[in-house]
């Protein structure tokens, strides 16, 4: 049996550790089972947080359930994974909905997943969308706008992950949402800094994911598909579980911080109170 990673290890801070940054991955989702089933939970022992759909865009509910039971077994906190409600293409593809439909398909998606996580006595931490409506917060701010005010609406403490960028810090700004800037590590980024939507399949070699971890980490820059370097301000890194030996990654990773926090407790260090 795999042995779990003790709550105190994953919350205590090290003095040594200069960046708060949690490290998340998705769980749950149609795409992912075929890792799960055979591996395990192993990747959960390295990362700090992770994503579970809700019914909605992926994700049988006795399957959801399971994975909040992985999730309270390896000391993870939880995050509602939301996405267009288009469960036959698992929500990859964009959606041309109403700004209410859209609101109301959000309020159902976390009102049916915080019940799931209640009978857990746990509770959602964060919010992460899924797929295309992930896409909409590098550059729709509109869909991005209608996401957050609706979070924001059923509770203000939310803590919204999204892409990097200038879409995610214009959402803060305006609607007064937390957030939590995101680099999905292995992937290229424009020369802006933003995420590459068009080669967004695509993964770097091992050795680049790696470098780009130590960038980010001990720079706070990413070097972009065209060679350049831009500093970026993040507090999640993103560890698919797609990505070429992920779990050997995200070891690799936690130990370049000492030790990784979930969002809840880098907010707190991000404050200045540790």
């Amino acid at each position: 049996m795999p042995k779990t990673v003790d709550l105190a290890k994953k919350i205590l801070v090290n003095n040594k550790v200069k960046r708060f940054v949690d490290l998340n991955t998705d769980l749950g989702q149609s795409r992912d089972s075929a890792f799960f089933n055979k591996t395990g939970y192993e990747l959960l022992n390295a990362v700090t947080s992770v994503n579970i759909p809700c019914a909605v865009h992926d994700g049988d509910p006795r399957e959801i359930l399971e994975s909040i039971r992985q999730a309270k077994r390896f000391n993870c906190t939880i995050g509602a994974h939301i996405g267009y409600p288009d469960p036959a293409r698992h929500g990859y593809e964009p959606m041309q909905l109403s700004e209410e439909d859209l609101t109301a398909w959000i309020y159902v998606q976390i009102g049916a997943f915080q019940a799931m996580t209640r009978s857990e006595g746990l509770d959602i931490e964060h919010i992460r969308p899924h797929g295309a409506l992930y896409a909409a917060f590098v550059n729709d701010s509109k869909v991005a706008m209608t996401v957050a005010r609706a979070l924001h609406k059923m509770n203000n403490w939310f803590v919204l992950v999204g892409p990097a960028g200038p879409v995610l810090e214009q959402v803060e700004k305006e609607v007064g949402i937390r957030t939590a800037p995101e680099i999905y590590l292995g992937k290229r980024y424009t020369s802006e800094g933003k995420l590459s939507l068009n080669r967004v399949q695509e993964f770097l070699p091992p050795q680049g994911v790696m470098d780009q971890a130590r960038q980010l980490i001990g720079q706070s820059a990413l070097t972009t598909e065209d060679g350049k370097t831009v500093p970026v301000k993040f507090k999640t890194l993103h560890i698919s579980p797609t990505l070429p030996q992920c779990t050997e990654v995200a070891d690799r990773v936690g130990q370049l911080l000492i030790q990784p926090v979930s969002l809840s407790l880098a907010d707190i260090g991000a404050s200045g109170w540790l």
